[in-house]
This record gives structure tokens, sequence and C-alpha cells, in this order.
């Protein structure tokens, strides 16, 4: 066999990344897994079709709108200009990352980071700027961690509350470090400029762009949710088979999604171990956030290896600081109590998910009046 046959056999493998042939390998597991069990992958599709109708899309579409109004228009800098001055000094951002950060801590994930990149496309912050946000305004919604985890599976309001403390003061910490971490070379702003000045749009064309971000965010958001809710439906199976402990498999359920680990943590009975995992799982949010950040940030050239290591960080500083909180008040580290349904129906439910389904024909209209010009 010549060098130039080797070469073309070998060849399409070390044109590869070891982060593309990572996530191919993973695709040929997840293969094996849904074709293995196609019964359990239909079953956990359907659920997390559920979970979009009833939680995700309710929980997170007017977030997702009102964060591109507020960014877009100006309202942030004009919120935060009191502020601007601690907040520029803490971060060392403008106003509008520092804006993005704040959506990001208290909306939960991907609003910082839709934020973030459109600010950055805007051409209102540099791409260390708009990277460093991402890394900072990751975080799970308040509503989530307050309700879901400390109402629904923990039965204690309180336990939640010191979680979401914990996590938003890890995510400060690591937006301060990234503030003073010494830059690279760095491009000015986004190459891409918009077709229109913001002073250029009106009122009506600010509302419908943002509706039109917002609904293809959120379908990418949706369609990850389905997708890591049949593998780990089907994950389940397997870890059934190869009877691994609870713990073990909690942790590996932290690892890919972020409300199926701590539904899975939960339910372990050393309750320290149970926090550790929880904490872990809601710092690191698990790589089906990571997978919507990426669509998010998507032709930026962002780079992202930082973002992973900054997530790996935050889920140890978040696992530290809620061991820190459990000894002080070990009352939060009781048992507990599990609820019939962990994540209950949001009562605005149904009206913010027909809204969102009516909004679905603003993209054909996008699509045709592009092909129109």
């Amino acid at each position: 066999m010549t060098d130039a046959t080797v070469h073309s056999h070998t060849g399409p493998l070390r044109e590869r990344t070891p982060g593309q042939l990572c996530f191919g390998f993973f695709a040929l597991f997840c293969l094996f897994l849904i074709l293995r069990n196609p019964d359990v992958a239909i079953e956990y599709i359907t659920s997390g079709l559920r979970l979009c109708a009833v939680t995700v899309i309710p929980s997170l579409f007017p977030f997702l709108v009102l964060s591109e109004l507020i960014v877009s228009g100006g309202i942030g800098r004009l919120l935060l200009r009191p502020l601007s001055g601690p907040l520029a000094r803490l971060f060392r951002l403008p106003p509008d990352g520092c804006c993005a950060i704040l959506l990001g801590m208290f909306c939960g994930f991907p609003v910082g980071a839709r934020a973030a990149v459109s600010a950055y496309d805007a051409g209102k912050l540099t791409r260390d700027e708009a990277e460093r946000v991402i890394c900072a305004s990751t975080n799970p919604s308040s509503a989530f961690l307050l309700n879901a985890v400390g109402v629904s599976l923990h039965g204690n309001r309180r336990y939640g509350s010191a979680l979401l403390t914990v996590t938003l003061f890890s995510a400060l910490l690591i937006g301060i470090l990234l503030g003073r971490m010494p830059k690279k070379g760095d491009s000015p702003t986004s190459p891409a400029k918009p077709a229109f000045t913001a002073a250029q749009k009106s009122g009506a064309q600010f509302f419908t762009d943002a509706i039109r971000s917002a609904l293809t965010g959120m379908l990418t958001v949706c369609a990850y949710v389905v997708f890591f809710s049949a593998f780990c439906g089907t994950l389940t199976v397997l870890a059934d088979r190869l009877r691994l402990p609870e713990a073990v498999r909690a942790a590996v359920f932290c690892v890919f999604e972020l409300s199926g680990g701590v539904s899975v943590a939960s339910a372990l009975e050393a309750p320290y171990l149970s926090a550790v995992l929880t904490a872990f799982a809601v710092g690191w949010s698990g790589l089906s956030v990571h997978c919507q950040v990426l669509s998010v940030c998507d032709g930026r050239g962002f780079r992202m290896r930082r973002y992973f290591l900054c997530k790996l960080l935050h889920g140890a500083l978040t696992v530290a600081g809620f061991l820190l909180v459990l000894r002080c008040f070990p009352s939060l580290a009781t048992p507990p109590a599990q609820s019939a349904e962990a994540f209950a129906l949001i009562p605005a439910a149904p009206a913010v998910t027909v809204l969102f389904l009516l909004s679905l024909p603003l993209l054909f209209i996008r699509k045709k009046a592009h092909r129109g010009a």
C-alpha cells in the first residue's frame, strides 16, 4: 500500500479536531442507544416535547423577547447608567456587557448568551468582552432553582435560595476574575454589521426583529431539550442493565442534562452527596445547555475552550460554596421530600405556548422577504 493510499484513508481523521471526533463518537453512542431502545426513546421524546410545552417555552420565551428588546433598544444601557461606573470597574465591561450578565443571572440560560451575542453583533462588545460575558452569564433561572429544585425536589425553598445565592456569587467571581486576566489579540467589534442602524429602525421593526430572533433561539433550545431527553432516557436503560450505583448514575446525568441530573441527585439517600451533585449540576449546567450556547454563538468565531473551563470552575465553586452553607446551616441537608410532579405546570403556560406557536409564521415571512430581496 502506497503512502498516498494510507494518507487517503487517514486524512479525514487527521483533518478533524479533537472536539469533532468526540462529538462523532458521541453520536455513534447515541445512535446505538436509540436503536437498541426505540420504544424508550419515543417515550422520552414525548416527555421532552411535553416539558417544552408546559415549562421551557413559558419560562424562557418571554425573557428571550424582552432581553432582545432591552439590549437592541439600548434600554439596558439607560437603566444601568447610575451603576455603570461600579459595574464597569467590577467586570471591566461596557454597560451592554453588564446588562447581559444581569439578564443571564436572573432570567436563566440562554438569555445571557443571546444578549451578549446581540450586543456583539451590534458592535457594542468586542469579541473578548462577549466571550467573558457568556462565561459569566450562563446560569439557571431563579425560578428554576427556587421552585423546581428548592420546593419541588427538596421540599424546602431555603434550599433553592441558598443554591441560587451560591451559584450567582460564583458567576460574579468568575466574571471579575476574567476581567483581570491578560487579554489576547482581539478584533474590535463584530465584522457583521446590521442592515439598519438603531436610529433607522422603527418601534414595530424592533419588536418584530426581537420576536424572530427569540423564536429561532427558542426552537433551538427545544430541539436540544427533546434530544437530550431521549438520550438520557435510553441511558437510564443502559444504567439499569449495568446495575450502576445510584450515585454514579446521578453523576452521569448531571454531566449531560441539568433538570434530569438534579432530579436523580435529589433521590439519593446520602444528603451531602445529593447536595454535592446538585450543586455541581447547577454550576456546570449540563452538556445540553452548552450545546444551546454553542448554537447561539455559531458563526461568530468565539473561542469556546475558555467557556468550558469556566463552567467546570463554576461547578467546583458552587460545590465548595454550597458545602460551606450546609456547614453553617446543617438543617438544609435534610433528606429531600419528593414531590409527585417535580416540575409543576406554570399557570401561564398555555397562553405563552400559544403565543410562541402563533409567532412561527414570522420565520417563513422573514425567509420569503430575504429571497425577495
